[in-house]
C-alpha cells in the first residue's frame, strides 16, 4: 500500500507526473481491412487492423488474423506498396514482409508488427500511395485485400 503515500509525497513536493502518450494520426485513421481468400485457397478469412499512432517510437502498429485457414500452417504477413498509385496497377510494387503467422489446429492465427518512424523513412509523405496486404502460405493458400489509399505522414 506505498502507492497512497508516495502519491501523497508527490503533491506535497510539487512533483507532477505525465504519462507519454501518442496520438492519433492526423492524416492516416485507422482502418480494418478484410482480407478474402484467393482461389484455391481451402476457406477461411482473415483481417489486418492497421493502427497510426503518431508516437514517437511507434509510426503504425498492424495487427494479423487468420479464422478457419488450414490447420498448422505459417503464413507470411506482406505489404504490397503502390505508389504514388492508389489503383494498385503499377508495374512493380515495393514488397515489405512484416510478419509470420502460424495456424493453430483450429486453423485461427494472430500476429503483429510494429513500423519505427525509420521503417517509413523511405516512403513518401503527404502522397497518397495504394497498399494490398496478403497472407500467403505457397501459391495456392493465399489472403489478400482490396487495394487500400494511405497517406502517410
Amino acid at each position: 500500500m506505498r502507492t497512497p503515500a508516495v502519491f501523497a509525497a508527490l503533491l506535497l513536493t510539487g512533483t507532477v507526473m505525465s504519462p507519454v502518450a501518442a496520438s492519433a494520426d492526423a492524416t492516416y485513421h485507422s482502418t480494418h481491412i478484410v482480407l478474402s481468400p484467393s482461389p484455391g485457397t481451402s476457406g477461411g478469412s482473415g483481417f489486418v487492423e492497421n493502427i497510426h499512432a503518431n508516437g514517437p517510437n511507434i509510426f503504425a502498429h498492424e495487427q494479423y488474423h487468420l479464422q478457419h485457414a488450414t490447420a498448422d500452417t505459417s503464413y507470411t504477413v506482406t505489404l504490397h506498396i503502390y505508389g504514388p498509385d492508389t489503383t494498385c496497377s503499377a508495374a512493380l510494387p515495393q514488397d515489405v514482409e512484416a510478419a509470420t503467422l502460424t495456424t493453430n489446429a483450429a486453423g485461427n492465427a494472430s500476429g503483429r508488427h510494429v513500423f519505427s518512424p525509420q521503417d517509413a523513412a523511405v516512403l513518401p509523405k503527404g502522397v497518397p500511395l495504394g497498399v494490398i496486404w496478403t497472407m500467403s502460405a505457397g501459391a495456392d493458400q493465399t489472403y489478400t485485400s482490396s487495394c487500400q489509399t494511405i497517406i502517410l505522414d
